[in-house]
């Protein structure tokens, strides 16, 4: 199976209809975004290769986003994402894969695991990070529900009883520019006014 790019921006994999019954198709906005867009259906041919299908309708975690299979005219299937203003599902994958390449970035930048939570796991965070102060976040191994992300600011008094857990998809509508940080493992620390990233032995424990 291939991937090709036909008419410029349109990005298809060549080959899978003989196995499935159609093919991938998505739409890069821009010619820089051909690399990552072939990345994504790379991914997808690789889950159909191990034995995973993909029928329309049905929702594929790409990372911590969320895309939808959506079909096409002349058998082919296209991704739809989440709106994260209105948390619907919209045509195009442009936030799913600007999370998948930041987050991958920041990671091999610090030669850490890519390891990003689920959206709609929780998130423990204090009062300014909503108001946009700057934050120190640390992952620590968590329940299944919980991301195991600790976000706060210098506000917070050391009473957790002032803390909040929200979704992780709430920071994408109130914080975007933190999602970059969200991939990294256990055990990292992150600082949100310099960008320092450090691996905290005690946090992985």
């Amino acid at each position: 199976m291939n991937i090709l790019v036909r008419n410029g921006l349109t990005v298809e994999t060549d080959g899978l209809m003989q196995s499935t019954g159609y093919e991938f198709s998505v739409a890069a906005p821009s010619h820089s975004d051909i690399d990552a867009y072939r990345d994504f259906l790379l991914f997808l041919l690789n889950y159909v290769s191990l034995g995973g299908k993909i029928e329309a309708g049905e929702t594929v975690r790409y990372g911590f986003w969320l895309t939808k299979a959506v079909a096409m005219a002349s058998e082919k299937i296209t991704f739809w994402e989440l709106d994260p203003e209105t948390m619907e599902f919209v045509p195009g994958i442009r936030n799913a894969i600007r999370f998948w390449v930041d987050q991958n970035r920041l990671c091999a930048k610090h030669s850490a695991e890519f390891v990003p939570p689920y959206l709609e796991q929780n998130v423990v965070i204090s009062v300014g990070v909503y108001e946009g102060g700057d934050v120190q976040g640390v992952r620590y191994p968590s329940p299944e529900h919980m991301s195991g992300w600790w976000i706060t600011t210098d506000l917070y008094n050391g009473d957790t009883k002032t803390l909040q857990k929200v979704h992780a998809y709430h920071l994408v509508q109130q914080r975007p520019e933190l999602i970059q940080f969200l991939g990294l493992p256990y055990g990292y620390r992150f600082y949100s006014d310099n960008g320092e990233v450090k691996l905290d032995p005690k946090a992985q424990r």
